[in-house]
């Protein structure tokens, strides 16, 4: 179609601190050896001849949750320096602790995945009772100047679909971007079902 990619997501790691329902399963997931995950010094190389040579502009770190991954403002830095825009999707959960970091090691923009603003709700979802956390990470981001700082939510027919209104609202209020997602076929429990997607028009 003549579109030219000009963004490049990088996964840092197979690994999360969350088990979303959709996503996940609640166990038994079998993480890739360490030495089948790029370090550093391979994910800058990479990076840098993407930049170079193919004229990319932006990259995403992405995971697993990018955030388990050890030294992370390290890696960021090192991105940072090849002059591109640098940015993350992320639970969230232990930004609150980590977004000052991650704005002076060069991060640019970030994504916090937030599909609930109902605790109990939260804790089905993620199976972790994280969302305090991660609303304190949502506020720090802001406070840390990330400008937007966007926030998806994975809409699901008869689980979350009742709280559309409700999300946009906080997005309004707290001045972060609420972007609804369609639920997709990631088939983590293997009854993926059709029925639950609401689709964009109907979330509009």
């Amino acid at each position: 179609f003549g579109r030219i990619i000009r963004d490049l997501r990088i996964s840092i790691t197979d690994r999360c601190n969350f088990r979303c329902t959709y996503c996940m399963p609640s166990e038994g997931m079998k993480w890739l050896p360490r030495s089948e995950v790029l370090t550093f010094e391979e994910i800058e190389r990479l990076a840098r001849i993407f930049v170079h040579r193919f004229g990319v502009e932006g990259i995403r770190l992405t995971g697993g949750e990018p955030t388990v991954r050890a030294h992370l403002p390290a890696l960021i830095s090192r991105l940072a320096d090849l002059g591109v825009d640098v940015a993350m999707t992320t639970n969230g959960a232990t930004l609150r602790n980590t977004a000052d970091e991650y704005r002076a090691a060069g991060l640019r923009r970030i994504n916090i995945s937030l599909d609930t603003l109902d605790r109990a709700r939260f804790a089905e979802m993620t199976r972790r009772d994280e969302l305090d956390n991660v609303l304190a990470g949502i506020d720090a981001a802001v406070a840390a100047g990330f400008d937007p700082v966007k926030v998806n939510a994975v809409i699901e027919r008869g689980v979350n679909d009742h709280e559309i209104v409700d999300l946009a609202a906080f997005g309004r209020d707290r001045g972060v971007e609420v972007r609804f997602i369609e639920f997709m076929p990631l088939d983590a429990t293997g009854h993926w079902m059709n029925d639950k997607v609401v689709g964009q028009d109907e979330i509009v």
